[in-house]
């Protein structure tokens, strides 16, 4: 028997078509970084809700999903779209299922309900009441939505708004409570039905089993029920005054809009590192107390997979605890202002419709680069990026443009403070953190709710605008990585293969070079070649054998010994070395999952240092190392307690990783210290998010 006096139905089947994404159903969208449903079900509990049935269909995993760190949830399944009767009376088996015999809310699952609200509605119940119905004074010219017939004060029950279109074009009358309606008047009614109720659960059960689908969408309406309890002097009758005690959504516009409503100020956030304390300084300088979000990415290391990731190469990644964080400030035009906290980075300002043509109502083509190729290739983003070569804005500017290229909702400007302690040009990807920064920005205050494969291919295109043609796995491991985990990510298509623990008695230590490796600068180049490097060995070898089971070039790795070396028989010399670095490092990076696996730990640094030849000067395959760099791992392998060390990154500069014995690592910090070297230890942190 179930001891809780009060639940909730909460009815979230439904297919919400208005919101422009089958992936995810309406509920489980973020409105202010947090998932609408997730929002309803705390005020609820706050408002005296002990118990939750949420009735699922349309995607019903995402909503599960968003659920999840809620508590107990029960969950009812309504397999067909017959209305909210029908849905209501699958949430009260459930209850009944359990014992539950008390008062029951039931609402919409897109509608915020403010917990006095729900309070009020259970107060109400204890004068007698069988029913409680929540109602609003009706908008003018609102069609939609159900009509609250009354006479005198007296309310006979619900009319749904296809029912009085229907009654006006046929000058029918609508019998309620044994009173003749005419159609005129009920389309006139001062309210109209906020679709939140609270009911005694037996007595609700009880008429929900007479209902009948003799209406407009030959569908059991729950709204049936209101004129049953209304003949019996058994409802009672609440008029909604605040707007802001029930908000809801259809579009994506409106959910933007509603969004704003939950945005907090900058004095309501806590700094909690020295970094934070100064954004939010320097943002309540520039921005006053305005409405803001903030953001954060952090940098990332790629323990196997390098420059493969672009070839459908897999990669596993891990972020590390340097970050990089936005505060932004929502604006009313589509304006974007940057200014970050560390002076030797300028200020700047763009208009997004400078750039790119107003959205039309088509839908959206996110996954769809070849407009964005023809705008990048196109005079007006050649003369901006030749003029603004290297400015930091520019990584900001390519995040906005590619994603407002990608959606029919014109975005909305924004006012960014910027600030992070990701090391810049060590490998450790702090422009992508910028990217991702801005992606999260974007997404969070235009309530875009994109799922992961589109938010990181988008994120990976964005950053061609300061001209390299990389890959997505910087952006993909910034937004999925998990705190203790390796992350193991598949492209083309993008998927999130496994997470798998990090060894528990190993870390990772990041030591800088002291070398710069600029992609916005005279490295981006080099990276290119590289990459026709490997468009041309691939077609050499489609072209000379046409019948191989390949489409990327990672489907090479998975081909004999044998049928390799006679695939590249037919490759050209200038681009066989980067080939050969290719398949062998696809195949590392498959590998090393059960090494992580088994915790191996000299396994994995015998194949990270394996990995490291095939990038050295001279020695290499791929030759993106340097002289210093290589001189580095040579060292730090010589270390005691040291299994294995690498490259990170791109190349060309930057950082190394070593996988070192916990107990050890300290020491070697100390050690390359002392020889003016910037090392840290890096554990597995928690990927991008949106801090509220």
């Amino acid at each position: 028997m179930s001891e809780a006096k009060t639940a909730a139905i909460l009815l979230c089947a439904g297919k919400g078509t208005r919101m422009g994404n089958s992936t995810i159903n309406k509920v489980a969208y973020e409105c202010a970084g947090i998932p609408v449903i997730k929002r309803i079900v705390r005020n609820m509990r706050q408002g005296g809700v002990e118990r939750f049935v949420v009735v699922v269909g349309h995607k019903s995993e995402s909503v599960m999903d968003a659920l999840k760190d809620e508590g107990e949830i029960l969950y009812a399944y309504q397999s067909e779209q017959k209305g909210t009767g029908h849905a209501a009376a699958c949430g009260l088996e459930l209850l009944g299922s359990i014992g539950f015999n008390g008062n029951v809310i039931v609402s919409m699952g897109d509608k915020i309900v403010s917990s006095s609200l729900v309070a009020k509605m259970l107060s109400l119940q204890h004068t007698g009441a069988k029913a409680v119905l929540a109602v609003e004074n009706r908008p003018e010219g609102a069609t939609s939505r159900g009509h609250i017939v009354s006479r005198n004060d007296k309310v006979y029950g619900i009319v749904e708004a296809k029912d009085v279109k229907r009654a006006l074009e046929l000058r029918e009358t609508i019998s309620l409570c044994g009173e003749v309606f005419e159609a005129e008047e009920i389309a006139a009614a001062k309210f109209v039905n906020a679709a939140v109720y609270s009911f005694d659960c037996q007595s609700l059960s009880n008429e929900l089993k007479c209902l009948d689908a003799d209406n407009a969408q030959g569908e059991f309406y729950l709204t049936d029920t209101i004129e049953v309890f209304a003949s019996r002097g058994e409802l009672q009758v609440y008029v909604v005054e605040k707007s802001s005690d029930i908000q809801t959504f259809s579009t994506r516009p409106e959910l933007r809009a509603m969004s704003r409503a939950f945005m907090r100020s900058i004095s309501e956030f806590t700094a909690n590192n020295e970094i934070e304390s100064k954004l939010f300084s320097v943002a309540k300088q520039r921005l006053g107390d305005r409405p803001i979000v903030v953001v954060s990415a952090p940098g990332r290391v790629n323990v196997m997979g390098r420059h493969i990731e672009h070839r459908g190469g897999s990669v596993n990644m891990l972020a590390i605890g340097n970050r990089m964080t936005f505060v932004v400030a929502p604006r009313q035009d589509d304006v974007v202002t940057v200014y970050n906290i560390d002076e030797s980075y300028p200020a700047a300002s763009f208009s997004v419709s400078d750039f790119v043509e107003p959205p039309t109502e088509t839908p959206p083509q996110v996954s769809c680069s070849a407009a964005w190729l023809e705008f990048l290739d196109s005079p007006k983003a050649k003369d901006d990026t030749a003029i603004s070569r290297g400015h930091w804005v520019n990584y900001i500017k390519g995040a906005v443009l590619r994603f407002q290229m990608a959606t029919d909702l014109k975005l909305s400007g924004m006012d960014i403070i910027a600030g992070g302690n990701i090391p810049v040009a060590a490998g450790l990807s702090s422009s992508s953190a910028v990217v991702v920064c801005t992606a999260e920005a974007i997404t969070s205050l235009n309530s875009l709710n994109l799922d992961v494969k589109d938010f990181v291919d988008l994120c990976g295109e964005a950053e061609w605008y300061v001209g390299s043609r990389g890959g997505a796995g910087d952006h993909a491991a910034m937004k999925c990585s998990r705190l203790g985990y390796v992350t193991h990510l598949k492209f083309k298509p993008f998927e999130i293969d496994q997470r798998v623990k990090f060894p528990p008695n190993c870390s990772l230590l990041v030591v800088h070079s002291g070398q710069q490796a600029k992609k916005a600068e005279g490295a981006r180049e080099i990276f290119n070649s590289k990459i026709l490097a490997y468009e041309r060995a691939f077609s050499d070898i489609k072209r000379a054998y046409p019948h191989l089971p390949i489409e990327h070039f990672r489907d090479l790795a998975f081909l004999s010994d044998a049928e390799l070396e006679k695939a590249f028989s037919a490759v050209d010399d200038s681009a066989k070395g980067v080939a050969r670095f290719g398949v062998a490092e696809c195949r590392r990076a498959e590998d090393c999952l059960a090494l992580f696996k088994a915790q191996d730990a000299a396994s994995l640094g015998r194949m990270m240092k394996k990995s490291h030849d095939g990038d050295r000067v001279g020695a290499g395959l791929y030759e993106c190392s340097t002289v210093e760099i290589d001189e580095l791992c040579d060292f730090i392998n010589s270390n005691d307690g040291v299994y294995g060390s690498q490259l990170v990154g791109a190349g060309l500069g930057g950082c190394v990783i070593a996988l070192v014995e916990s107990s050890k690592i300290d020491a070697l910090a100390n050690i390359l210290s002392a020889k003016g070297f910037m090392a840290f230890r890096c554990d597995p942190c928690e990927g991008s998010k949106v801090v509220f």
